[in-house]
């Protein structure tokens, strides 16, 4: 697969500060590889009209030559999830139903991002109404993944992570309940960063469940996800440092997280995690691994979908009575399965998330893991699912933990992989997610085969 080398979006505010590129010049290029690569792709279901992304960056230009920036990032575009509010954009989760409902106002995290100078450009495709991992929608479009066109990128936030790796935005948001920004991300060969439940507020984003609920950044590089973690946090932006580590001794040990049954788990994966234990930390303590094997990870998952399916039924109770042909066959029947189950077994799945939470959060109390981020590459987008996908995502979702999957090479033999960096500070996984990952990934430059998303 082709590639090419092009700015993060901190590299990008640093030449707006310099006078070397204008933030109307950027935006007009990135409509243009749009225009090039969303056909082949799919990723986009709405695009700004330029007239409004233009004014936009005229006034972030201004600023810029006033010495006078909102934040580093002032001017710099992002693209959001579409189930993520933008204010007189289509708001519609990927949802036939929805297919019409404009909002009414920004998401809190939109209007942080603004408040911050960046350039909302795109609503986003993703899996109906973030409950799957495909990226499939028959209401809307199907994504390929830009580095393997006839594979997967992943879902639910399968467009964010496709059209960062592809270069048509620097940055997007996405959402995670169960891994849906982390598992895109290594599917695409981007940085996927999930904050700690509770860190980035979710206002005006589709509820899918509440304890599970995630807004999460994809990213070429940890600083830039770094950077936009902290204007969601509703910081400054100044410049976020993620050099001034505590030194070796002082911060928290790596250690390899053994999940799942190592025998169905691609031995590329271990190998890139153990590559990247022992040949990047740069004398980092490396902790006893930690042995999660005997854990029912299927199980795990699937009482974390259980959640999931009966908070979106709750939530779109009315919409799915009103317009039942507005929803696919499929989510129509898992949010029934999941309405259907009796109080046995919805305790019994409680259960098994308290246990599990309780048992990450005790495990990373004075460590970072590290695993693999999903257990293979890439499916193909015609074969069957693989169930397991989600399984490695899903423990630091029911925690409620940070945590980041940043690419593993090599990005010309196929879709890439990714490798998983949990702890309980998101400033700790952010800073050794630097160490492990300091550069910034390559752009693809895919080309149509005559097959259209």
């Amino acid at each position: 697969m082709k590639h090419s080398v092009a700015p993060d979006g901190t590299a990008l505010g640093a030449a707006f500060a310099a006078g070397r590129l204008e933030p109307r010049a950027l935006i007009e290029s990135l409509l243009q590889r749009i225009g090039t690569l969303d056909p082949i792709i799919g990723a986009c279901n709405h695009v700004a009209p330029p007239a409004p992304l233009l004014a936009a960056a005229d006034a972030a230009a201004k600023r810029w030559r006033e010495g006078i920036p909102r934040s580093l990032l002032d001017g710099v575009p992002f693209g959001v999830k579409a189930n993520i509010a933008v204010a007189g954009w289509p708001w519609h989760s990927g949802i036939a139903a929805l297919r019409n409902r404009v909002a009414t106002q920004d998401a809190d995290c939109v209007a942080r991002l603004r408040a911050a100078g960046m350039v909302p450009l795109a609503v986003l495709n993703m899996h109906e109404a973030a409950l799957g991992v495909t990226s499939n929608n028959e209401a809307f479009r199907t994504t390929r993944n830009p580095w393997a066109l006839d594979c997967i990128p992943g879902g639910s936030s399968g467009g964010s992570a496709a059209a960062v790796a592809c270069g048509m935005l620097p940055i997007a948001l996405g959402t995670d309940d169960l891994g849906s920004v982390r598992l895109p991300s290594a599917l695409c060969g981007v940085v996927g960063f999930k904050p700690g439940h509770g860190e980035v507020p979710v206002g005006g984003v589709e509820p899918l469940a509440s304890s599970l609920d995630h807004v999460g950044i994809h990213t070429r590089s940890v600083r830039d996800a770094a950077q936009v973690f902290e204007l969601l946090r509703g910081e400054s932006g100044e410049c976020v440092s993620l050099a001034d580590d505590p030194g070796i001794s002082g911060a928290p040990p790596l250690a390899q997280w053994l999940l799942g049954d190592q025998e169905r788990t691609k031995p590329e994966m271990t190998s890139a995690v153990r590559d990247v234990l022992h040949g990047s930390v740069g004398g980092r303590r490396l902790d006893r691994p930690v042995d999660w094997t005997q854990v029912d990870l299927s199980a795990l998952r699937r009482a974390g979908l259980l959640e999931c399916e009966r908070g979106a039924a709750r939530h779109f109770a009315a919409l799915l009575r009103e317009q039942p042909a507005g929803f696919s066959a499929e989510f129509r029947q898992l949010v029934a399965w999941g309405a259907a189950r009796g109080p046995a077994q919805v305790r019994s799945a409680a259960n098994c998330l308290a246990r599990a939470r309780k048992s990450l959060r005790a495990e990373l109390r004075h460590r970072l893991l590290v695993s693999p981020t999903v257990p293979h590459r890439a499916p193909r987008r015609h074969a069957p699912t693989p169930s397991d996908l989600a399984d490695f995502t899903a423990p630091a979702a029911i925690a409620g933990v940070p945590a980041i999957s940043v690419p593993v090479g090599p990005f010309d033999d196929g879709p890439p992989m990714g490798v998983q960096i949990l702890g309980t500070h998101s400033r700790d996984v952010l800073r050794t997610a630097a160490l492990l990952f300091p550069g910034t990934a390559p752009v693809a430059e895919p080309s149509s085969d005559g097959e259209k998303p």
